[in-house]
């Protein structure tokens, strides 16, 4: 029997991932880790049949489902064939964060078919943003979970200027740029009434789905407004508007981030404040490779007056 070479190793192990992501994914929408959380731990593991009846999932799917956890050591199986998180890792399975980013996977691969006839020189030039039907809904959950904890009492301060104070005090016109759901605008908006904010998205679909969450919680701010625009064409009217103006994870999703800089350059008033949370790399292939050997990824709050920068903060995460 021939030995694989590490790099064939590897393939197989970049396709076997693969096909656990998909796993992982399908566990976090199914809310499968928080029922095994919920009803199984180290001293009390759950039955198969305790985890979905939890979930309200079929108990045969589920049991597979804990089979495949367990074999890639993501959770523990017993000899009697019960199941459990450990401790240390119920809030990385069964939080927010840090497996919303497997949800991706399946997002992309709806358009697998679509893409190949792109690629072609006599296909198409590309895809339609609304051909990525889940998109906007997988990233606004990656970024909530990311900025729940810290954009009120990490990022607007780190803003300076006085932004919060100003905030408090009110009077403040504030615009969230590719809001997604909306999360950080009816955040903003929840912790400073005095002030005014609206979010804007270019997928009408967020839109509705942000005002009907909105309507379904019952969060009726009268100092909120979402609504379909394209961040690089924005109103006309709105030349010197907003005091403030943010980007949450959403600038690189442009199809013109120079555009779209340019229109928030418009809209903001003389002297206002624009806060970015994006990701510090650009396109250069060599760079990601750097960046894969440094073992992580560096994200950057960015706070610019359009030609200095005045504030920035390495992954405050």
């Amino acid at each position: 029997m021939v030995e694989k070479s590490d790099f064939q190793k590897r393939l197989m192990q970049i396709g076997i991932d693969g096909i656990l992501s998909a796993s992982i994914a399908m566990g976090n929408r199914l809310q499968l880790f928080q029922a095994l959380a919920k009803v199984g731990s180290e001293d009390k593991p759950a039955t198969p049949a305790e985890v979905a009846t939890e979930s309200g999932c079929k108990e045969r799917y589920v049991k597979e489902w804990l089979s495949v956890m367990a074999t890639a050591d993501l959770i523990t199986v017993t000899e009697d064939e019960k199941f459990y998180i450990k401790k240390e890792h119920v809030e990385d399975l069964a939080g927010d964060v840090n497996i919303s980013i497997d949800s991706f996977l399946p997002i992309c691969m709806k358009v697998y078919d679509q893409l190949c006839q792109v690629f072609k020189k006599e296909g198409p030039f590309g895809l339609n943003y609304s051909e990525y039907t889940d998109f906007y809904v997988a990233m606004a959950d990656f970024s909530e979970a990311m900025h729940r904890k810290h954009l009120i009492s990490d990022l607007i301060p780190a803003l300076g200027g006085n932004v919060k104070e100003r905030l408090e005090q009110g009077g403040m016109m504030c615009l969230d740029v590719g809001c997604g759901k909306g999360f950080q605008a009816a955040l903003l908006a929840q912790n400073f009434p005095k002030s005014n904010f609206t979010g804007i998205d270019v997928t009408l679909e967020a839109v509705h789905l942000a005002n009907q969450q909105r309507k379904d919680n019952g969060e009726t701010y009268e100092n909120l407004a979402i609504i379909q625009m394209d961040g690089a064409k924005m109103d006309a009217d709105w030349t010197n508007k907003f005091d403030l103006v943010t980007i949450f994870d959403a600038c690189h999703d442009q199809m013109r981030p120079d555009l779209c800089l340019k229109e928030i350059h418009r809209v903001l008033k003389p002297g206002g404040v624009f806060g970015m949370v994006e990701q510090e790399f650009g396109s250069a292939a060599l760079e990601f490779c750097e960046l894969r050997d440094e073992g992580g990824s560096r994200v950057k709050v960015e706070v610019t007056n359009f030609g200095k920068s005045v504030f920035a903060l390495e992954t405050f995460l």
